[in-house]
């Protein structure tokens, strides 16, 4: 049954912009009762700003971003990068930047922009964390040790990409303890791993997750009481949603990445396309996203998979039967992420070209 949208709730919009990103976090209400929005990659800008209109519209929003992210300068991420930071009413109170500098004519407009504008300018890198009231943002990549190599051979603009962690708690996250499974002052429980937590994926690829998994240990600490043995453990790639990674490109997120995270939804910005390989004497035809490895890694874990374009869960498995009806079709995902509670979700009807109403109950 659907429940309303609540304004502690904190909710991501994954905009239906064909072959690219366009994410929309509407990050839970003030003690005034207004929410912020920040945006997440911008391929579309005409959709995001009419999107960002009706939401303001559909529940009280204060109109100027708290931030944009770029996560990494590729066209499908930044095309409408310009258009925000132009934009009178949403202009950003920071620009969130991999630091990877790209010769695009796109991507030299944006820096222009962000001096004549005076937007601030933040650097990320892995580790750097955000505090806006119950809402976590950390930052698990780029490392620093891929972003000191971006001037040399060796690193591609997708493992530049920021991926960003976003977790919400039920009491203000100044006072959270530091690991995740000690629990919150104030909570009535301590959340299970992964539980209110959402990973944004970027572009990354696999350079980048190796790093990610070094730097963001799986631990667990096994008491001495016998013979009973209780195992903790803390996994900050635990998750209850991720955004695929590049697409669910054959590169994006290796299997052993997803099993930490143990997702419910894999959220996959795409639109279909065929290409062609060459194998040995033959050329073989397959869709490119999501890749079936991809694919197949994330039914290994056990995910329900929803992408912007449908192609996946509209894949036959039988003679007539299709993988997903229920998701078998274009369309925004949206996902409501209550304090401390479990992610649920919603799959709207709209096409790359159509901007749809924000949703009151998920």
């Amino acid at each position: 049954m659907a429940k309303p949208i609540r304004s502690e709730d904190l909710v991501i919009h994954v905009l239906n912009v064909g072959f690219g990103d366009a994410i929309v976090v509407e990050l839970p209400a003030d003690e005034q009762g207004q929410r912020r929005h920040a945006v997440v990659d911008c391929y579309l800008a005409k959709k995001t700003l009419a999107y960002l209109d009706r939401l303001a519209q559909a529940r009280p929003a204060q109109r100027q971003l708290a931030f944009l992210c770029v996560t990494h300068p590729h066209r499908d991420h930044i095309l409408g990068a310009l258009s925000l930071l132009k934009d009178a009413t949403c202009r950003p109170l920071e620009f969130w930047d991999s630091g990877f500098r790209h010769n695009s004519t796109t991507y030299r407009d944006v820096l222009n922009a962000l001096c004549e504008q005076r937007i601030r300018l933040i650097r990320v890198s892995s580790g750097m964390e955000w505090y806006f009231g119950r809402v976590r943002i950390t930052a698990l990549a780029p490392s620093v040790a891929l972003r000191n190599r971006y001037a040399t051979y060796g690193v591609d603009s997708n493992n530049a990409s920021i991926v960003l962690r976003l977790e919400h708690h039920d009491t203000d996250v100044m006072m959270v303890s530091s690991l995740p499974s000690g629990g919150t002052p104030g909570s009535t429980s301590a959340p299970k791993a992964g539980q209110a937590v959402v990973i944004l994926g970027g572009d990354a690829e696999f350079d980048s997750w190796a790093r990610i998994s070094d730097e963001f240990p799986h631990l667990e600490r096994t008491s001495e009481n016998e013979p009973l043995v209780e195992k903790k453990i803390v996994d900050q790639l635990a998750c209850d949603v991720v955004k695929v990674s590049h697409h669910g490109s054959m590169h994006s997120v290796p299997l052993n990445v997803f099993e930490r995270m143990a997702p419910q939804l894999a959220i996959v910005s795409t639109k279909q396309a065929l290409g062609e390989k060459q194998v040995g004497s033959q050329k073989i035809m397959r869709g490119m996203f999501p890749h079936q490895t991809t694919a197949l890694s994330l039914e290994e874990v056990g995910a329900r998979v929803a992408t912007t374009d449908g192609s996946y869960e509209s894949t036959p498995l039988g003679a007539s039967a299709v993988r997903d009806p229920e998701l078998a079709h274009p369309g925004s995902v949206v996902v409501v992420v209550p304090p401390a509670g479990r992610a649920r979700w919603i799959k709207l009807s709209d096409t790359e070209d159509q901007v749809p109403n924000p949703p009151t109950e998920i």
